[in-house]
């Protein structure tokens, strides 16, 4: 997704597991900016592979957007929430990773 120059972006990143299936279709996933409910972001990914396979990546999103979540829009319209990926803001922030020296 691009934005036109004067919009300022900030990236999250799309973590999670794809379900393991024998579907070679793909899924197009929307990130949505759930204080406003407007989408904000999108990614494509399989619908099922046939081992266990982690995703990791990093999208750009709006810098005025804070409350995300992703998922599909059913036949009806209605947005229904990713089970199996979540986002998480900012994408630098990783809790479990080692960050900088440590001091000694």
């Amino acid at each position: 997704m691009s934005y036109t120059a004067g919009f300022a972006a900030t990236e999250v990143s799309i973590r999670g597991v794809l379900p393991i299936g024998d579907t070679t279709e793909n899924v197009t996933y929307f990130i949505l900016d759930m204080a406003k409910n407007t989408i904000v972001g999108q990614v494509i990914l399989p619908k099922a592979v046939k081992q266990s396979l982690a995703v990791s990546l990093t999208v750009k999103v709006p810098s005025t957007a804070r409350s995300f979540a992703i998922g599909t829009f059913d036949e009806g319209g209605n947005f229904q929430v990713a089970s199996s990926l979540r986002v998480e803001h900012p994408a630098a922030y990783r809790p479990d990773s080692a960050v900088g020296p440590s001091g000694r």
